[in-house]
């Protein structure tokens, strides 16, 4: 046992110990060996030859000195200088050599001394040969070297060096004796250190047996640490593996294996374990990681990939993993293995995912609420048209000046409240930051008129006085965003006035800086002497849907979001927006803008929609994608009174393929909901394949928010929703060609109101008869298609409700919608666009079975009405 210890432990320290010894003993019979034979053949070597040759060369290199000189003279070459110079240097290294060689002796250091002189001598005849060479030419210095000076002096050389031979020779034999006698003291010398040497290895075993002992404890100690490392590896709640450049598993923790789904049992390398464990890409479950795909592989390369995603499959559950792998360097860079932490993430993952579900849900509120808003504005701007129709009516029957101001008020005021309902989703607009300041040339006294005829008209009803305040300094022409400046004063007046309920409310308006590189700040300041605002209420009135108090709203009705829209416009115009207000005594809005001023003759005013109707429109090639076919017959018959040339396509692939023969069209109309091919695809082809300068005006029948962003977004260059105005087309087409008048213009007015509906009816006749332009038999023939093509959409509608198909019911609503819009039943086609933006949403309506049949019966109402309107 102690043997086999032994061998075990202490096997190499033995093997060092008797090499140690071996290379003792040889070493030394070497050395004796050396010694012997240094004396037998040798002795002479330390001294007596090194002078020998010492004087040999010192011989040597004095001839080379002349040498050098002869061929210098022959050659001219400069190196024979330098070699000179070295030589001189030589001769005086060997000197130094052979004074140390013969120290102690004191003739042999003479002859030496002798020999340096006669050297020396030699050196100076050379360089004055040179040097007589160099000043008086060859043949001066070949005559020196005739006279033989050279060869004496170098004759008198040779001599010394004999003499200093055969003195050595001499000492020689007495050198061998000396060998001798070293021979002997060396032998014991060499007995001497062997046994020396012995002893050592003997202390050196016993240091060694001591060492051993500690390296055990040592390694004790360590095997103690690697079981607590081991442990804290073990407790590490992530999972950890290593493996080497061979892929075999250095290290697996139990997290590790746990989290793997691994039974028990060892796995030595990364295949094995593969083997019984599925893993796959969270973005692509059909794509397994196999060995060499795996993260911890690709770290083995020197990759450092932190975060990697995977998916594992246990018992047809997915758990999911995140792991960060990096790779372990050799102190010489290469890299020697790689390691991995995996961390189960499934719980972050899920409440991941139901936080996306809730934004999903968050999205589709908004759109919800967005749909609401922009039918909750068309259901007011249908009946707002009637009125400023009716007004425009009631402007050619009126004589009277007194009553023809009043209408001009009326005109005024239903304009600037038609504006003001289009833009009724501006909070939306705002939010998702599709608001667009377009500033124009204004009057800014007509501004402030137009808002005074809305509030003085509120504040008579109220029995309060409004006064307005303007400064003679005044600019009167300034460039703004006339429709936003409008709707802030509307406001901020407007609530001055529905909070006062006796006293007055005062606008007063004035410049308040000079005017700078055309810029001068104004300043609007709206008093009144109603409830006032608590102080610490101030800051939340321009918050949204919040009011001064809680009875405001109890007392005096609003949202709550006027002012908020207020500020945000206020903010976009770049001005500034302040508060003072005492409760029970009044408040005071104080707003100021920059605005540009603009020279007097720069405005115009101008009816739009008016100077584009009247204005002849160029003679146009447009192309119409319209699948409706009352829209159809609806378009051609205005185009017709136009004079403009047109070709109809049933969806957007039948006009690419148009466009795509010819590019003759001078405009392209575009209905955006269309089978095969919808607009918005089209749109996108024609301006990537086809052309990016043709216009394109966007037509759909549900105007929801963002949607005429959207549309300009892809390439369409404006934007009309259903139900639209002959005069609105007209001054759109105006808008996006800008082509020079060609064609006689068409007189419009036939296309005016000629017969208020009655007011029971649900047929919109004005409509009606403006976009006919008031011809019978255009009406009828519509009416005839709207009968027939009545039947057909009324059936796929109430099919597509039984059956609950969803995309179905919205393409027939959509569908039959344009129809109804086409013979003047606007109010049931918004009805029916309830049921649109409902589904759109995703949201089933939960009174959609009693509302489909109720709106088929009021179709059907509406048909009959039509039907008597052809007899």
């Amino acid at each position: 046992m102690l043997s086999a210890l032994i061998s075990r432990k202490f096997r190499g320290p033995l093997l060092s110990i008797c090499l140690g010894l071996l290379l003792i003993f040889g070493s030394q019979y070497f050395a004796y060996q050396s010694v012997k034979h240094l004396a037998s053949h040798n002795s002479q070597l330390n001294t007596t030859t090194r002078i020998l040759h010492q004087t040999a060369s010192f011989g040597q290199c004095a001839k080379d000195i002349q040498l050098n000189m002869h061929g210098y003279l022959n050659t001219d070459s400069l190196d024979l200088l330098k070699d000179n110079y070295t030589k001189r240097v030589q001769l005086i290294e060997i000197s130094d050599t052979l004074f140390n060689l013969m120290k102690g002796d004191q003739r042999q250091t003479d002859r030496v001394r002798q020999l340096l002189e006669v050297s020396s001598k030699i050196a100076l005849f050379s360089h004055s040969v040179m040097s007589t060479y160099n000043r008086a030419g060859i043949d001066s210095a070949r005559n020196m070297i005739r006279k033989g000076e050279g060869i004496r002096l170098n004759q008198l050389l040779m001599n010394k060096i004999r003499e200093i031979d055969r003195y050595e020779n001499l000492n020689l034999e007495n050198r061998r004796h000396l060998v001798v006698d070293t021979e002997k003291s060396t032998t014991l010398f060499i007995i001497g250190t062997g046994l020396a040497g012995f002893l050592l290895t003997l202390a050196a075993l016993a240091f060694l047996a001591g060492d051993q002992k500690k390296q055990i404890k040592m390694q004790n100690e360590i095997n103690k640490k690697e079981g607590v490392l081991k442990q804290y590896v073990e407790a590490v709640p992530d999972g950890l593996m290593v493996i080497n450049t061979n892929k075999e598993i250095v290290l697996l923790n139990q997290s590790g294996k746990e989290m793997l789904g691994l039974k028990k049992g060892q796995y030595d390398r990364l295949d094995s374990l593969m083997e019984n464990v599925k893993l796959v890409h969270p973005d692509d479950p059909g794509f397994a990681f196999e060995t060499n795909s795996l993260p911890i592989s690709r770290a083995l390369t020197g990759e450092k990939l932190p975060g990697n995603k995977l998916n594992l499959l246990i018992d047809k559950k997915v758990k999911n993993l995140e792991t960060s792998v990096s790779p372990i360097y050799e102190t010489d860079g290469t890299v020697s293995s790689a390691i991995t932490v995996i961390r189960d993430i499934t719980e972050r993952v899920n409440y991941e995912t139901m936080l996306e579900n809730a934004r999903i849900i968050a999205e589709q509120s908004l759109k919800v609420k967005d749909i609401f808003l922009s039918n909750v504005s068309h259901e007011i701007r249908t009946p707002l048209n009637a009125i400023i129709g009716f007004t425009n009516l009631l402007e050619g029957e009126v004589k009277d000046p007194r009553n023809l101001e009043y209408v001009s008020y009326i005109q005024l005021a239903g304009r600037n409240l038609l504006d003001l309902i289009n833009d009724i989703l501006d909070f939306s607009k705002i939010e998702a930051g599709h608001i667009q300041i377009e500033k124009t040339t204004t009057s800014l006294r007509e501004l402030i008129d137009s808002v005074s005829v809305l509030i003085s008209q509120r504040a008579r009803e109220k029995g309060i006085q409004y006064d307005v305040v303007l400064s003679k300094e005044l600019p009167q022409i300034i460039q703004t965003d006339q429709l936003r400046l409008t709707q802030i004063l509307l406001n901020v007046c407007g609530n001055a006035v529905k909070f006062t309920e006796k006293g007055s409310v005062t606008l007063s308006v004035e410049p308040i800086s000079d005017i700078e590189d055309e810029f001068q700040t104004i300043r609007f300041s709206i008093s009144d002497t109603g409830i006032g605002i608590q102080e610490g209420k101030i800051d939340e009135i321009f918050e949204r849907f919040v009011q001064a108090s809680e009875s405001t709203t109890r007392l005096f009705g609003g949202t709550g979001l006027g002012l908020s829209i207020v500020k945000s416009l206020v903010t976009l115009l770049g001005g500034t927006i302040k508060v003072t207000s005492l409760p029970g005594k009044g408040t005071t809005f104080i707003i100021e803008f920059p605005f540009k001023v603009m020279a007097t003759d720069s405005y115009e005013k101008v009816d739009e929609f008016a100077s584009a109707s009247l204005t002849p429109l160029p003679k146009l090639h447009v192309l119409v994608a319209e699948d409706n076919l009352l829209n159809q017959k609806l378009l051609r018959a205005i185009f017709e009174r136009l004079g403009l040339e047109f070709t109809i396509a049933n969806n957007g692939l039948e006009a690419v393929h148009l466009l795509e023969e010819s590019l003759a069209y001078d405009l392209i109309i575009m209905d955006l909901q269309m089978p095969i091919m919808d607009g918005y695809t089209a749109i996108k082809k024609i301006r990537k394949d086809i052309s990016t300068t043709i216009p394109i005006i966007t037509m759909t029948a549900h105007a929801l928010i963002g949607e005429k962003e959207e549309c300009l977004s892809i390439g369409a260059n404006s934007y009309i929703s259903k139900p639209f105005k002959q005069k609105e087309l007209i001054s759109t087409i105006w808008q996006v060609t800008g082509k020079d008048a060609t064609s006689t213009a068409v007189d419009l007015k036939t296309a005016e109101i000629k017969a208020p509906a009655t007011p029971s009816s649900i047929l919109n006749m004005s409509y009606l008869d403006e976009i006919t332009g008031g011809s019978v038999e255009l009406r009828d023939e519509l009416i005839s298609m709207f009968e027939h093509e009545s039947e057909i959409q009324l059936s796929v509608i109430s099919k597509a409700e039984k059956e609950r198909d969803a995309e179905s019911l919205i393409q027939a609503v959509h569908k039959y919608r344009s129809s109804l819009f086409s013979v003047g039943l606007l109010s049931t086609a918004d009805k029916y666009k309830v049921i649109e933006g409902n589904l759109k949403s995703k949201v089933w309506p939960p009174d959609i079975e009693t509302l489909v049949p109720e709106l088929e019966k009021e179709a059907r109402s509406g048909l009959s009405e039509l039907i008597l309107l052809k007899q």
